[in-house]
């Protein structure tokens, strides 16, 4: 696993042991990040503008690519042990990267507003749900946020009230859910 493009282009990253963490491939990764790039080019907006959040960022490795291009602020939410310990090497020497160690389904009241939010949750737990309508709550989202999803896509995730699909894209049994805030 490692850095696809920007600054820290080519680094490798360290991932906690698979039982706790699943990192998203260097395919979909890339595909993911040629999808935020078309967004951002949409909106008018670069790299340099935009709040990136990682939730149950396990490596860090969607955060830091988002810093290695150039986002001006990244927030990985991340509270297993084995997993900080990577993060924190992961990061070493990126200070503007904070890494939030509390449970991602009960987020502080909010630093700043995400442009971007990424959960990557364990499969299949709800946890993604519960821990979204929480980062709403809490004031983290606004309906200008994109909310994107990791999930398998051979398991039927149900969508939060007050939140819609606005496409979704699969890569091997990797499938991206972008969502944004209903009004």
């Amino acid at each position: 696993m490692r850095v696809i493009s920007g600054v820290f282009r080519g680094k490798k990253l360290l991932a906690a042991d698979e039982s706790i963490t699943r990192p998203t491939s260097d395919r979909a990764k890339e595909g993911l990040f040629n999808i935020l790039n078309h967004h951002l080019l949409k909106l008018n907006k670069s790299w340099p503008d935009i709040c990136f959040l990682d939730v149950f960022a396990g490596s860090g490795g969607m955060g830091i690519e988002a810093f290695s291009r150039g986002a001006k602020k990244v927030f990985l939410f991340e509270n297993n042990k084995q997993a900080l310990t990577c993060i924190r090497q992961n990061t070493s020497g990126m200070k503007e990267i904070k890494i939030i160690t509390t449970d991602a389904c009960f987020p502080p009241k909010v630093l700043d507003i995400a442009d971007i939010i990424f959960f990557d949750p364990p499969y299949g737990k709800g946890l993604w749900q519960k821990s979204l309508c929480q980062f709403r709550e809490k004031g983290w989202l606004t309906e200008k946020t994109l909310i994107i999803i990791e999930t398998d896509k051979l398991i039927k995730e149900d969508i939060p009230e007050g939140f819609e699909i606005i496409r979704e894209q699969s890569y091997g049994r990797n499938l991206f859910l972008f969502l944004s805030i209903q009004y």
